[in-house]
């Protein structure tokens, strides 16, 4: 999504685009090969990479985190970064949840990932973050000032992301349904414990219901759990809901919580990074003090049970989300960041 926002908005105006970057294995299957390593996968992927750009007019580095990009500072040529978080984030957030071997493999990769990051983020002439949130981790892992990172926020097409008329949205609330949006699979997501916490809910609320939107979870035993599986369009399943709740261990922006917004849709997030700042700055949702399923069910309960509440969180999100993270917007920014790029 990240990329994908760029390469419209560079092409929007005027630029013609080149993507290059390496497929990753994913966190499925139990084989242990070479490419599961992932910095001996990075480096490998720097190193044809650093070859690849040297005639490129304009160098960036867009990714979820900087490691992705070692093909710029082996490539001798002035570039700029677009980063969405920090490998010791993204780790902290992962490892403590993932299987044995998938830990071991982690762990003979973070020193070189590291490094890796810093030569990116070191070497760039302009940095920015998709968030504020993860705007200050990487001036960390750059060894730079907080205010010599700019903020690019991801944009959401308004037009896509629509909420449904209030009165059919608000008439649902009779049997709520909550929706996750993202890799059900991923132990950064946290989904053990949203299941946990409504599976409380249902106690409460027996009309209630779970919609997992995106890669499901290995195993699932509540009735009250719908699997929409991996979509091509989520915008029509996630604007019927009452709640999106992202209850994830870390997350550098959360776009998730960006669409449901736009949707009409409030949300619900644990203290995870970029989600919280979204919703503490929108209004539109609550944010969890920790990672406790009592607390998270008592939260989704409580604003379920709360229509007024819920109305107006609702009006805010879609206010925010089309302020901040118009595609016009976005437009406008990332043209100031590409001539201070060229500069």
């Amino acid at each position: 999504m990240q990329t994908g926002a760029f390469v419209s908005a560079a092409e929007a105006l005027g630029r013609r685009t080149t993507v290059l970057y390496e497929p990753n294995p994913g966190l499925r299957g139990q084989r242990l090969t070479w490419r599961r390593v992932e910095a001996w996968r990075q480096t490998s992927a720097a190193r044809r990479h650093a070859v690849a750009v040297r005639d490129a007019r304009s160098l960036w580095v867009v990714a979820a985190a900087a490691q992705h990009g070692g093909g710029a500072p082996r490539s001798g040529r002035p570039y700029a970064c677009w980063i969405g978080t920090t490998i010791g984030s993204e780790s902290g957030g992962r490892g403590p949840a993932l299987p044995r071997r998938r830990r071991a493999a982690a762990a003979v990769s973070i020193r070189r990932l590291r490094a890796i990051e810093r030569q990116v983020l070191g070497g760039a002439s302009a940095l920015y973050a998709t968030s504020p949130a993860s705007r200050l981790e990487i001036a960390i892992a750059a060894g730079i000032g907080e205010r010599e990172v700019g903020v690019l926020p991801i944009p959401i097409d308004g037009q896509r992301f629509t909420p449904e008329p209030d009165d059919l949205w608000l008439s649902r609330l009779d049997a709520p349904t909550i929706a996750f949006v993202g890799r059900a699979d991923d132990p950064r997501k946290n989904v053990a414990l949203l299941l946990r916490a409504f599976g409380l809910v249902r106690r409460e609320l027996p009309a209630a219901r779970l919609r997992l939107i995106g890669a499901p979870p290995a195993e699932l035993r509540d009735p009250g759990v719908e699997v929409a599986g991996i979509v091509e369009e989520i915008a029509p399943l996630l604007r019927e809901c009452a709640l999106l709740v992202l209850p994830s261990f870390q997350e550098g922006f959360g776009i998730v919580v960006a669409e449901a917004l736009a949707c009409g849709v409030p949300a619900v997030v644990t203290p995870s990074g970029g989600p919280e700042a979204i919703v503490r700055a929108s209004g539109a949702g609550r944010v969890t003090t920790s990672w406790s399923e009592r607390e998270l069910a008592d939260t989704l309960i409580g604003l379920v049970g709360d229509p007024a509440l819920l109305a107006d969180m609702r009006s805010r999100g879609r206010a925010y989300v089309q302020e901040k993270h118009s595609p016009g917007r976005f437009l406008e920014l990332l043209g100031q960041a590409l001539e201070r790029a060229d500069g």
